[in-house]
């Protein structure tokens, strides 16, 4: 009879373990830029620690490519400091780290960010978007404003970030309903 209790506690914990392995692949997995196809560029400017999955509108850390881009701290594979030589102005806080990736083009691409402990509260912020092929992105992923990753677009002329709105918009969730356990 007791064994018939301890049953579905063992599954439950079983296949809480299966996600988790998941989310940990995804803090000690670089993320991997693509090798060919069209692309597009992203600096990236956090205070946090910043994932991405390319390819997918969801959060799937089992997809190629998929890791971390950039982490204010130690012991995480980031690509922090990173150059491109993309031009415009850069905008930056004390306290954060910049990188520049190159991305797949004409593909979403899902980011999640992970904000530091600060005043007993973090935070969790994701979005996805579409780059254009050639096109130079700006991501700033903070918890000053209001937990958020903030997408902005270079000018023509190289002078000017214009906000972009992600399309779509709202919570990016797991690709894999078993990945939240």
């Amino acid at each position: 009879m007791t064994g018939l209790r301890v049953m579905p506690v063992a599954l439950l914990v079983l296949l809480t373990g299966c996600g988790q392995v998941a989310n940990i692949r995804s803090l000690s997995t670089g993320y991997v830029a693509p090798q060919s196809g069209e692309t597009a560029r992203v600096r990236l400017i956090t205070d946090g620690l910043v994932r991405a999955v390319p390819g997918r509108d969801c959060l799937d850390w089992n997809v190629p490519g998929a890791g971390v881009m950039a982490s204010t701290k130690s012991g995480f594979p980031d690509h922090n400091g990173e150059s491109l030589n993309m031009p415009g102005p850069i905008y930056t806080w004390n306290g954060a780290v910049t990188t520049e990736l190159v991305v797949p083009a004409n593909t979403p691409i899902a980011l999640h960010y992970l904000g530091q402990l600060q005043y007993s509260r973090q935070c969790f912020s994701s979005m996805t978007f579409v780059p254009r092929a050639g096109t130079d992105y700006m991501a700033q992923a903070t918890i000053y404003a209001d937990c958020s990753i903030q997408l902005h677009e270079l000018s023509a002329d190289g002078k000017q970030w214009n906000a972009v709105e992600p399309v779509p918009k709202g919570k990016v969730s797991m690709c894999n309903a078993m990945d939240n356990f």
